[in-house]
């Protein structure tokens, strides 16, 4: 009797592990699909960058073949950040802005809307 209890909870934490090994792999290949979508929106930014993020991305695509899994969350897009050289413009996010600021070595940035940064970056 104690047998089979022990086998009863030993197969009820194998099928946990599985379902947590199963629940990593989906995790992994929606990380692929946006360093994957990273890379292309490196491509269309940063010519120079694309190379590096397209190898990050196939990389993480290899490792989900590897380990044979499929995700099927759709990751959210993630834009890359502006082009260093670029000048600020309104399509640029408050959080780029601010980082660009920082870049520049500018003071108050992190209390300035983004009309202000604009304004002060020159876009």
């Amino acid at each position: 009797m104690a047998n089979k209890k022990l086998r009863s909870a030993a197969g009820a934490a194998e099928e946990q592990l599985k379902a947590g090994a199963k629940m990593l792999q989906a995790q992994l290949a929606t990380a692929a699909e946006a360093a994957a979508e990273v890379a292309s929106k490196a491509k269309e930014r940063l010519p120079a960058a694309a190379g590096a993020a397209a190898e990050v991305a196939s990389k993480a695509k290899d490792a989900v073949a590897k380990r044979g899994g499929r995700g099927r969350a759709r990751p959210k897009p993630v834009m890359a950040p502006p082009a260093p050289s670029s000048t600020p413009d309104d399509s640029w996010t408050v959080a780029d802005l601010r980082e660009e600021a920082k870049r520049r070595g500018l003071s108050g940035y992190s209390r300035m809307t983004k009309a202000e940064l604009l304004t002060e970056l020159g876009g």
